[in-house]
């Protein structure tokens, strides 16, 4: 990896710092969303206990916020790795917001507009793993966690190669780590706020 490869990876963890939800609130409400539902400030929670227009605008600029990361990393990197490590360190700044203290959201939304970039069928191999693991254990919360790591399966199956493989694996920890505390709820019975 080139100098210029370093970057562009860590630019995608810059990006994906940019708390959307926190921003999105205040501008549409006035409210912090770190102190409302899950205290999470990703689009779900937003659009639930802010309000619906700012749950979209969330959603849609943290998509922004993975493609544009990843297309950067594509148009001026060495190569699709480094693209696919910047979707991989956008998710991370997401889910741990440099700006936020290290809160943040779960990682759904950067994930899909990374996809985009890299190839919008892999968000339909990554959805079926989510859905099917979320059928199965009849919890979207639980089934978000279980089927983000089985991700990197849906893209070795999808597209027959260990480097998607890697990313998915390294992407589906990603998201997993933000929802441990939904596997455990699950576990004991309980469910988790978003």
């Amino acid at each position: 990896m080139q100098g210029a490869d370093v970057v562009l990876v860590v630019l995608g963890y810059v990006l994906g710092s940019i708390p959307s939800g926190y921003i999105w609130s205040r501008l549409v409400k006035g409210v912090d969303v770190r102190s409302t539902g899950s205290g999470n400030v990703g689009g779900m929670n937003v659009a639930r206990n802010v309000s619906p227009l700012a749950g979209i605008l969330t959603g849609v600029t943290d998509a922004g916020k993975g493609a544009l990361a990843t297309w950067l990393a594509l148009s001026f990197g060495s190569g699709p790795a480094v693209a696919m490590a910047a979707a991989v360190l956008a998710v991370l700044g997401h889910n741990y917001m440099l700006f936020l203290g290290f809160r943040g959201g779960k990682g759904l939304g950067v994930t899909i507009g990374s996809l985009l970039v890299l190839a919008p069928v892999a968000i339909i191999y990554a959805a079926l793993a989510i859905v099917l693991a979320s059928v199965i254990l009849r919890d979207t919360n639980t089934g978000t966690g279980i089927g983000a790591l089985l991700i990197w399966a849906a893209f070795w199956l999808g597209f027959h190669s260990a480097t998607w493989a890697l990313f998915g694996l390294a992407v589906g920890l990603v998201i997993f780590s933000k929802h441990v505390g939904d596997v455990r709820a699950y576990l004991k019975g309980r469910r988790q706020l978003v």
